[in-house]
């Protein structure tokens, strides 16, 4: 045992405990937890919990703060953001991706986002084998030059709408074919180096992604033991074309393929029929929810009830990244359900408790989504933490047992005195 820490309170999972012990091994690995543990701790002032995990970020669109949010004709919908995020493409080489990239980066790290799953779609910074993985390695770049645990969720990209050509900007996504894919792939998955670092598999859309080519990705990810990310039923128009050309909701598409397992997650999920939903979670698949993206975008509200009812394992993401803030992103999870169905308490763990709840999927679930040994304080996990201000104003009226529903509802950035990965001070 390397580091032997014990803070005023410690996290266990279901609630903030008192004369908690957490060792630390040289590599940035819990190595044991508990109230007797021997030796001479070095006492923390505060309240440690695990680091929260964003399991959906695009972080180049750091880059569209403050654009598209002027209307001077007819409101807009997520169609008309993704004419300027085109335009946002078009501007990218490998140096601005590495710089908007470790912007992002820094800005989750401070605000205790120790992990990220960036889904990364920009393939490359232009046409030619030379420039194959370029705007991978810069993301890379942007996470080792941050510290932050990093999933590259490697997109796969290969149409502008169901069997419709890319166009424009979408060039820039062009993953050519499924075997050009996961050559490309497993090639970038040797040249890491960082333990910090690992990959996963994605299909960006059942728009950019024909469904045989789905069922390919989805094998090869259960293959070599990766999660697989993919965006579903954000907007209706998905929703519409997917039942003209197949007859069926992209979810159901996935069912009837066989595209669900409980390394797949399905993100946004704005429009999903009860019964889709229901059959997905029961064949193991997970959810990924970014609340804020999802309002700022004016996606739609997703049927939350149905997905708890189900007993779906949620996660929350940044998405857009027009904030990184994880306690925003969870009480903008249970808040914009009061405001739709006016009931408090749409999110309810164990005894009802909200806060508890809303905990577990900033941690526990983010770190399942993105298959990473983080998001709970225990041996073999890594010790990415935060060390939480007790006397902070936000939550100083918060007892011990009010502290995680403190935390969510009130709690401000700087509620956090010390954020740590990988044992590390950050």
């Amino acid at each position: 045992m390397e580091r032997l820490i014990e803070p005023t309170m410690v996290w266990d999972g279901t609630a903030f405990r008192r004369g908690m012990r957490v060792g630390i091994d040289a590599q940035g690995r819990i190595t044991a937890v508990g109230v007797d543990l021997p030796g001479d701790p070095e006492r923390l002032s505060g309240a440690l919990l695990p680091g929260f995990v964003n399991a959906h970020s695009h972080a180049f669109q750091f880059g569209l703060r403050g654009v598209a949010e002027t209307f001077p004709e007819d409101p807009s919908t997520f169609w008309g953001w993704r004419e300027a995020m085109y335009e946002l493409v078009d501007t990218l080489d490998a140096d601005r991706c590495r710089a908007l990239s470790a912007a992002s980066f820094r800005e989750m790290i401070s605000h205790g986002f120790t992990s990220v799953g960036e889904f990364h779609y920009v393939r490359h910074a232009g046409s030619g084998d030379a420039h194959r993985h370029t705007l991978d390695h810069a993301v890379l770049d942007a996470a080792t030059e941050t510290g932050i645990r990093l999933r590259l969720l490697v997109a796969c990209y290969l149409t502008g709408d169901i069997a419709t050509p890319l166009d424009g900007a979408q060039a820039r996504f062009d993953a050519e074919s499924v075997d050009h894919y996961l050559r490309r792939l497993d090639d970038l998955m040797a040249t890491i180096d960082d333990p910090r670092h690992t990959v996963g598999v994605v299909a960006h859309s059942v728009r950019a992604v024909a469904i045989e080519d789905i069922v390919r990705l989805h094998q090869a990810s259960v293959e070599r033991h990766l999660p697989f990310h993919i965006h579903l039923e954000e907007a209706p128009k998905e929703i519409e074309t997917c039942r003209a050309v197949h007859g069926t909701t992209p979810m159901r598409l996935l069912l009837d393929h066989g595209v669900v397992s409980d390394n797949v997650v399905a993100v946004h999920c704005t429009h999903t029929e009860p019964d889709d939903m229901r059959d997905y979670v029961a064949a193991g698949g997970r959810v990924c929810l970014c609340p804020v993206t999802e309002a700022n975008l004016g996606d739609g509200i997703s049927d939350l009830p149905v997905m708890c009812e189900a007993g779906a394992s949620l996660s929350v993401g940044t998405d857009l990244n027009s904030r990184t803030d994880p306690l925003e992103e969870l009480r903008w999870l249970e808040y914009v359900q009061r405001l739709a169905r006016q009931r408090r308490g749409v999110v309810r763990g164990i005894d009802g408790d909200v806060g508890r709840a809303l905990l577990e999927i900033g941690t526990v679930g983010g770190a399942d989504a993105l298959d990473l040994q983080v998001g709970r304080i225990e041996p073999g996990h890594w010790a990415d933490c935060l060390l939480c201000d007790l006397e902070h104003p936000s939550i100083a009226g918060a007892n011990d047992e009010q502290l995680a529903s403190a935390l969510v509802f009130s709690g401000q950035r700087d509620v956090l005195k010390q954020v740590m990965i990988g044992g590390e001070t950050r």
